[in-house]
């Protein structure tokens, strides 16, 4: 375009000039004269130089031309292949243009096939041309300093085009000939006779998919499928039975599972092998590679799931056997840790096969590091309560704990962001790490003892003796209850209440779980009401009860004791010191069954 401007503007340039230097006498030259056939010398000159520049022109665009046809360079070379044999424009004559026939039987029939082959064998392997990455130079020299360019050196092996003397790029003889054995190489089951034999409506296309070729892909599948159940079938009746004689019961599971992702890896080989040979074209094929690789990528990752669960389920056994609780504790999560890991790794490589620059990629995520820190600062914190959580030890998985004023129930399972509590009515809560150790924990699975408080209230109307003989018989029913602490435990007549003789028993249960205390209070309580059955006390609720002083005109009855200051005076001296009515104060009815003075460790009971 520049010399066409530079053409134009030169033209213009003469035209202005004649113009100007045109006398205007000539220009008023009468009729005649000019009829006369009179000439002006610098019109003359002006249609020299037009002619001049017009041939110029047509030089100039018969060079352009000769540089930027097909065969002008390698990648104008390529692109003339790939282009005339794409379904838009489908022509394999001019596709061939490019290849130096001179060797060929019959050029004119035998190279559009070589073109066709060649095409053929370059989406079968799946091989993508960039053209953006060929050079279109025409004066290319490879490392050997030839005018030479070979395409897919690595995977074709002999594919080049040279530049001829007239300084076009044209395949090879030897390329040429090169071509029926990479077909045969790539195409070792040759459709192309076949389909040809069929009906002409196989060869209907959708999606620049022929209808044969969506057949062969769902006959593909069915020959998947029946692969799959007869490796089921085999693993079933004979690596199940030979892993049996083992006794081992994880590895018969561990089989069991791993029959899925198997199923998958056979999946994707079927199409693997199959894909190329039903001669799809270069994006179809390319999109069933992706399709395949994802199916083996999901595979292995399924598989690694299963050989972790398998690894897991052996260091489950192991810690089942053991005394501690923190093998048992770390087995879920390792399991998660590992899964993750296989999880991280198939990722990488699935984006490997996408053709994702991984390296790029992780370059990105470093360069966001902060602003995911500030996003995940919540998972960084529960991350580290979870390591405190293994540091401290304030539970181990099958402790009853209370944590705050909120949680309470058995712990199930401490992961790496959150802890699980199956709380007493069945229910499940997810505890954040971080909030555990920033909250109080009552790990009360540690506890020796589990402490019974309560209050007996006897009436107003029971005998003193049969209040003492009731304290000494709860302490009797203490010490002979299987499951009681024997040695520490408190059953005294603690005051007088709104409505009761207040008795306070504070013992202690020795069970390891939530329902052995609960059995054995039951049992307590049951022999205490068959105690006050036994001595004839009752048990007091809140009443009220009116008494009637006496009635109008009527005296009030007396109680039969004295009103003078003698007699009430003799009554506190006979309970005084040295009194007929002292007794000492631990003086008991029966055997007493006082426990052990020994203290609880929390200092006095309230």
């Amino acid at each position: 375009m520049s010399r066409y401007m530079r053409s134009i503007v030169t033209v213009l340039a003469l035209v202005a000039a004649c113009a100007i230097s045109t006398p205007s006498s000539v220009r008023a030259q009468d009729a005649g004269a000019a009829a006369a056939g009179a000439t002006n010398p610098n019109y003359d000159a002006l249609v020299e130089t037009l002619k001049d520049i017009l041939e110029q022109m047509k030089s100039s665009t018969s060079e352009d031309s000769e540089s930027t046809g097909e065969c002008s360079n390698p990648r104008a070379a390529v692109h003339s292949l790939l282009y005339w044999l794409q379904d838009e424009q489908f022509n394999p004559g001019n596709a061939a243009a490019c290849f130096d026939t001179r060797k060929l039987g019959n050029a004119t029939l035998e190279a559009p096939q070589l073109a066709e082959d060649l095409k053929k064998v370059l989406d079968g392997r799946n091989l993508w041309v960039v053209m953006e990455k060929l050079s279109d130079n025409n004066g290319y020299k490879d490392k050997a300093k030839v005018s030479r360019f070979d395409l897919f050196p690595d995977n074709l092996g002999g594919i080049a085009w040279a530049r001829n003397e007239q300084g076009l790029w044209l395949l090879t003889p030897e390329s040429l000939k090169r071509i029926p054995e990479l077909y045969r190489e790539t195409f070792p089951w040759d459709l192309q006779n076949a389909v040809d034999l069929l009906p002409s409506w196989f060869r209907y296309r959708f999606m620049s998919v022929e209808l044969w070729q969506i057949l062969g892909i769902l006959f593909l599948l069915l020959v998947a499928r029946i692969l799959r159940m007869l490796l089921v079938a085999f693993i079933t009746r004979y690596v199940n039975r030979w892993v049996k004689r083992l006794d081992a019961e994880w590895m018969d599971r561990g089989i069991t599972r791993c029959t899925g992702p198997l199923s998958g890896f056979v999946v994707a080989g079927i199409l693997w092998i199959g894909l190329p040979i039903l001669q799809l074209n270069a994006k179809v094929l390319k999109l069933g590679y992706v399709v395949v690789h994802l199916i083996a990528a999901g595979s292995l990752v399924w598989l690694g799931f299963r050989i972790v669960d398998m690894v897991s389920d052996v260091f489950a056994i192991r810690a089942e056997k053991t005394e501690s609780k923190l093998d048992d504790q770390l087995v879920p999560l390792v399991r998660k840790s590992l899964k993750m890991v296989v999880a991280v790794i198939g990722g990488i490589f699935v984006l490997q096969n996408l053709d994702v620059d991984v390296g790029s990629l992780l370059a990105g995520l470093g360069l966001g590091g902060l602003a995911f820190a500030l996003a995940a600062k919540d998972t960084v914190a529960n991350f580290f309560g979870s390591l405190m959580i293994f540091i401290d030890k304030p539970f181990q998985v099958g402790d009853a704990v209370k944590i705050g004023t909120n949680v309470e129930g058995t712990v199930e399972e401490v992961g790496f962001r959150t802890s699980r509590v199956r709380t007493y009515y069945n229910s499940v809560m997810t505890v954040p790490n971080a909030l555990v150790t920033n909250s109080t924990v009552d790990n009360m699975g540690m506890r020796q003892y589990r402490r019974y408080k309560t209050v007996f209230g006897l009436t107003y109307d029971t005998k003193p003796e049969k209040v003492q003989a009731f304290c000494e018989g709860v302490r009797a029913i203490i010490q002979a209850t299987e499951g009681m602490r024997q040695d520490y435990y408190v059953v005294e007549f603690q005051g007088f209440g709104a409505s009761s003789l207040d008795i306070l028993m504070n013992a202690f249960t020795m069970a390891e779980d939530y329902n052995t205390d609960m059995r054995i209070r039951s049992h307590l309580n049951l022999q205490i009401l068959r105690l006050a059955e036994g001595l004839g006390v009752c048990f007091a609720f809140p009443s009220h009860s009116l008494y009637v002083e006496s009635m109008p005109g009527e005296d009030a009855e007396s109680d039969g004791t004295g009103t003078q200051p003698g007699q009430l005076a003799g009554i506190v001296e006979a309970f005084g010191p040295g009194g007929d009515r002292s007794t000492r104060h631990q003086t008991a009815i029966s055997g007493g069954y006082d426990a052990s003075p020994i203290k609880s460790a929390g200092g006095d009971e309230d």
